[in-house]
């Protein structure tokens, strides 16, 4: 890991082992040498599981008892980043409270939680203020898609599912924008969410005129059940007569229901590329739609190298790259 400004940094990587007793209560084991006096991120991801969760919040213990420097998050996939409203009558958000656990895990010695192209801007307020940062990787998404649309000489057109989205990537779409010398139209949703499953694209607006026969990638942070995408690709393809879509969705979620969806052959989505925020490669289901290049994994961890060292030296983890 290089800088302008500082020598090399040596980085000791431990693998805590996690694990339960015969008991079935959970430990960690981690030496002191890997923690004591130094500066120590946990990288995890999610999504936010009984069993994900209870590992981190004990790291996090862990490391406190270990007499850690500090102590910092970078996550991947926030847990429960969607949780950011209350569902309805019987559900209640519950954002907050994974991020207040989170932080008291460490005995307050948490510094910050470094978390990935989240839900919704609001979960950053879901903590105290500087304690949730976020960053992104949708300029590296755009980029492979740019790369391979020019390559194919498709003519490129953004989607987004409402103009908060847009003002989130407009940083990614101007870098890259500049990077190739060329301006990307784009056209903007009017999206209706009902709750963390469910939403419905309702109208376009934007450079409707540059649809016909281009390639549109829809960009948003995630995709889970890929319902929503699937018919925004359709109304897309039967109203606006675009030639192809294609996705740029930072989290793989990817619940059951979305398999049978992205594989069939007559899936409106082409291609869509994701990044490892979510890991991929030890998830045997999600194989095949690689090999068969419906899904395109973007990794994300020169992203992350460089996070942790600007961290560690206090340094801007937004600046350019």
């Amino acid at each position: 890991l290089n800088s302008r400004k500082y020598e090399p940094t040596d980085v000791d990587v431990a693998y805590p082992k996690c694990d339960l007793r015969r008991s079935g209560e959970p430990f960690v084991q981690l030496a002191k040498p890997h923690i004591g006096g130094h500066d120590c991120v946990v990288i995890t991801s999610g999504p936010g599981t009984y069993e994900m969760l209870g590992k981190l919040w004990l790291l996090l213990a862990t490391l406190k008892g270990r007499r850690a420097r500090r102590i910092s998050v970078l996550c991947g996939y926030y847990p429960l980043s969607r949780s950011d409203k209350d569902e309805g009558k019987l559900e209640l958000a519950l954002v907050r409270i994974i991020t207040d656990i989170t932080i008291a895990a460490s005995y307050g010695k948490l510094d910050r939680i470094i978390a990935v192209d989240l839900h919704s801007d609001q979960v950053v307020n879901a903590g105290p203020p500087g304690v949730i940062t976020q960053v992104s990787t949708v300029r590296r998404l755009l980029y492979r898609a740019v790369e391979e649309a020019r390559d194919e000489d498709a003519r490129l057109v953004l989607c987004y599912p409402d103009d908060s989205a847009g003002k989130r990537a407009e940083p990614a779409v101007e870098a890259t924008e500049k990077q190739f010398g060329i301006q990307l139209p784009s056209v903007f949703g009017s999206k209706r969410r009902y709750s963390s499953t469910e939403q419905e694209l309702k109208g376009l607006y934007g450079d409707l005129d540059k649809l016909p026969g281009s390639t549109v990638l829809m960009i948003d942070d995630e995709i889970a059940s890929g319902g929503t995408a699937q018919a925004s690709a359709d109304a897309l393809i039967k109203v606006h007569d675009v030639a192809q879509v294609r996705g740029a969705m930072t989290h793989a979620v990817l619940t059951p229901k979305a398999f049978p969806l992205l594989e069939a052959e007559d899936c409106s989505l082409s291609r869509v590329y994701v990044a490892d925020t979510i890991p991929l490669e030890n998830r045997e289901v999600v194989q095949p739609l690689l090999h068969s290049g419906r899904l395109v994994e973007v990794s994300w961890k020169d992203d992350a190298g460089w996070i942790v060292y600007h961290h560690h030296w206090d340094e801007s983890i937004r600046e350019e790259r």
